[in-house]
C-alpha cells in the first residue's frame, strides 16, 4: 500500500486535515471520563446540583464538538479516499493500454477486470480507513492507557494484561485468515472469467443445450468462493467473543479490586467508573485495530495485484516518429518467434514494396496472424529483424507505425455508439465522403441503405451479423490513408462475391496490402503467395506457379475450386 501512496498527490493537505480532526475527537472522547468522575465524586457525592449541572452541559458541548470535527474527519478522509481511487483506477487503465500483449495475455482478462475494480475498491477503503483511525486508535489506546496510570497505576496493569491478551488473539485470527483472504482473491478472478465466458459464448452454450453445464461449473466456483470466504467469517466471527471475554474479566477484577481500594479509601467510585470508561475505550480500540488490520491485510493483497500491473514494463518503443519514403514498406530477415515454447513462425524472410499486393495462406495455426501481430509491433521477433519502410520497425515510435497502418484484425472489433463513431476510431476528423467511399470499398452499401452512418450499434455488435461487422472493420481501415493494409483473414464472414468484389475494389487504393486467408479466392490475385506450414514458408510465388510447385497450394486449390 505505502508504494500507492503518490495517488495522494494534490490532497495532501486534506489527508493531514482529516487524521487530525479524529484526533481532536479522541482528546474530547478521553475527557469525558475524568469529567464523569468529578461530577460522581464532587457533584452526586456533595450534592451540589449547579456543579452536576455545568459539568453536564460541558459534556454535551464536548459531544456536540466532537460530532462536528468528527463529521468533518470523515468528509475530508471520504474525499481523499475517492480521489486515490480515482487516480489509482485511471493510472492503472493507462497501464493497461500500454501492456505488452504477452503480459496482457498472462494475467488474464477476467483478472484484470478484477483488479481494476474490486482490486482498486479495497485499496480506497484502506485508505479511507487509515485516514480515519491512523491517529485517532493509538491515542486512544495510549490515552486511556495513561489516563487509567494516572488514576491508579496498579489497576493500570490489567489495561496492559487485556492488551497484550486481546494482541494475541488478533494476531492468530489474521494469521490464519492471510492465506484463506489471498485465496479469496484468486477466487474472484475466477468467477470473473467463468462470468465472461458465459457471456460471450452464450449463443453456443444454448446451441447446444448446455446451460445446466455452464450453471453447474459457475456453481462449482461460486461455492469454492463461497466456502472461502465463509471460512475467513467464522474465523473473525471468533474475535468478537473472545475479546468480550477479555474485557468482561478485565472489569470484574477492576470492580473486584477497585472495590476493595474504594472501602480502603484509596480510591473513589468515580474513578472506579472512570477506570471502566478508559477500559471499554480501550477495548473498542483494540477490536477496531483487530477490524483495521483485516482490512489492511485484504488491501495488502489487493495493492499487491494492483502493484503487478503498474509494475509491468512497458512495450518497448523506439524514438523514430517520421517515416522515409522506400521501395519496400515490410521486410522480414530471417525471423522467427515463439509466443511460449517452440518458435511459432521460424526463419521468415519476405518483402512487400510499395502498392504491391502479399498474399498468407496457410492451415490453422501455421503463424499467419502471427506475422500480422509481428508488423503490428505487438510482439517482438525473438530472432531476426524486421524493417518498416528501410528501418528497424522497433526503432519507430509505436504509435507512429500504427498511425501508417490500416489494421483488420481477425476477430471482429465493434464498438458500441453508430457506425459514424466506429468509423471515427480510425480518423477523428472524418469526413462524411470518405465515410461513404470507405464503406462503399467495404462492399457495406446494404448495411449503409438500412441502418445510415448514424446507425446504432450495440455492444458488441450484437445487432448486426458476422459480414456486416466485418465489413465496417475493413471501412474502419480505410478512413485514412496509410502505407500498409493488414486484413487478416478479413473476408471470412463475406460470401466469395462480395469477397472478389472487395479485393477487386482494393486495386485502386495505394498503399501495400497483405492479405491473410485460408481461402484460395482472398489471395489468388495478389502479387506474391506466401504457403506456411507450421510456421515455416513453404512455398512462394504467384497462383499460377504455386499451383504446380507447391503440393500444399495445389491441395488447397483442389478442395477449394476444384
Amino acid at each position: 500500500m505505502l508504494r500507492l501512496a503518490r495517488f495522494l498527490k494534490g490532497h495532501i493537505p486534506q489527508a493531514i486535515i482529516a487524521p487530525l480532526c479524529k484526533l481532536i475527537e479522541a482528546i474530547a472522547e478521553l475527557a469525558v471520563p475524568m469529567i464523569v468522575a468529578n461530577v460522581i465524586d464532587i457533584g452526586i457525592a456533595g450534592g451540589d446540583k449547579a456543579y452536576v449541572i455545568k459539568y453536564c452541559i460541558i459534556i454535551a458541548a464536548l459531544a456536540v464538538g466532537g460530532f462536528i470535527i468528527s463529521i468533518t474527519g470523515q468528509f475530508l478522509a471520504s474525499k481523499v479516499g475517492m480521489h486515490f481511487g480515482t487516480r489509482l483506477r485511471t493510472a492503472t487503465f493507462k497501464r493497461i493500454n500500454s501492456l505488452p500483449a504477452s503480459a496482457a495475455n498472462r494475467m488474464g482478462g477476467a483478472s484484470i477486470v478484477t483488479r481494476i475494480t474490486g482490486d482498486v475498491m479495497n485499496c480506497q477503503q484502506a485508505v479511507n480507513m487509515f485516514l480515519r483511525l491512523v491517529l485517532r486508535m493509538p491515542f486512544v489506546l495510549v490515552g486511556a492507557l495513561v489516563m487509567s496510570m494516572i488514576i491508579d497505576p496498579v489497576l493500570s496493569l490489567l489495561f496492559v494484561a487485556m492488551a497484550v491478551v486481546l494482541g494475541g488473539i488478533i494476531s492468530c485470527v489474521l494469521k490464519i485468515s492471510l492465506p484463506r483472504i489471498r485465496r479469496s482473491q484468486k477466487n474472484l478472478d475466477e468467477l470473473s472469467r467463468r462470468s465472461t465466458e458465459s457471456l460471450t459464448g452464450a449463443r453456443v452454450i444454448r446451441a447446444f443445450n448446455k446451460q445446466s453445464n455452464t450453471e453447474a461449473s459457475f456453481s462449482s466456483a461460486a461455492d469454492v468462493t463461497a466456502k472461502t470466504n465463509m471460512s475467513v467469517s467464522r474465523i473473525a466471527a471468533l474475535l468478537a467473543p473472545m475479546t468480550f471475554a477479555v474485557v468482561n474479566l478485565a472489569i470484574i477484577c477492576v470492580l473486584w479490586f477497585g472495590g476493595i481500594k474504594v472501602n480502603n479509601g484509596a480510591l473513589t467510585q468515580g474513578q472506579i467508573v472512570a477506570l471502566i470508561n478508559y477500559l471499554n475505550q480501550a477495548f473498542f480500540v483494540i477490536v477496531a485495530i483487530g477490524n483495521v488490520f483485516s482490512v489492511f491485510t485484504r488491501s495488502a493483497a489487493c495493492a499487491a495485484r494492483v502493484n503487478e500491473i503498474l509494475d509491468c514494463p512497458l512495450e518497448q518503443d523506439g524514438n523514430l516518429e517520421d517515416i522515409p519514403d522506400c521501395d519496400n514498406v515490410v521486410e522480414f530477415c530471417n525471423v522467427s518467434f515463439a509466443y511460449d515454447g517452440d518458435y511459432d513462425v521460424r526463419d521468415i524472410s519476405f518483402a512487400v514494396g510499395k502498392n504491391k499486393t502479399l498474399g498468407i495462406i496457410g492451415g490453422t495455426g501455421s503463424g499467419k496472424s502471427t506475422i500480422i501481430n509481428l508488423i503490428e509491433r505487438f510482439y517482438s521477433p525473438d530472432v531476426g529483424t524486421i524493417k518498416f519502410c528501410g528501418e528497424n520497425l522497433q526503432s519507430y515510435r509505436a504509435d507512429a507505425v500504427r498511425k501508417a497502418i490500416g489494421y483488420v484484425p481477425q476477430r471482429t472489433a465493434v464498438l458500441a455508439g453508430t457506425i459514424e463513431s466506429n468509423l471515427k476510431i480510425a480518423n477523428p476528423a472524418l469526413t462524411k465522403e470518405r465515410a461513404l467511399t470507405a464503406l462503399k470499398i467495404a462492399q457495406a452499401e446494404e448495411l449503409l441503405a438500412s441502418h445510415g452512418l448514424d446507425g446504432a450499434v450495440a455492444q458488441d455488435g450484437k445487432n448486426l451479423s458476422g459480414g456486416q461487422k466485418q465489413r465496417v472493420n475493413i471501412a474502419r481501415s480505410l478512413c485514412r490513408d496509410n502505407l500498409l493494409y493488414l486484413f487478416d483473414d478479413a473476408t471470412s464472414a463475406l460470401d466469395y462475391k462480395t469477397e472478389r468484389n472487395f479485393i477487386e475494389a482494393m486495386n485502386d487504393v495505394s498503399g501495400a496490402k497483405i492479405f491473410v486467408s485460408q481461402r484460395i479466392s482472398a489471395v489468388s490475385g495478389c502479387d506474391e503467395i506466401l504457403v506456411l506450414d507450421n510456421g515455416k514458408i513453404v512455398g512462394r510465388g504467384t497462383h499460377d506457379a504455386l499451383k504446380s510447385s507447391c503440393p500444399l497450394y495445389a491441395e488447397f486449390c483442389a478442395s477449394q475450386v476444384g
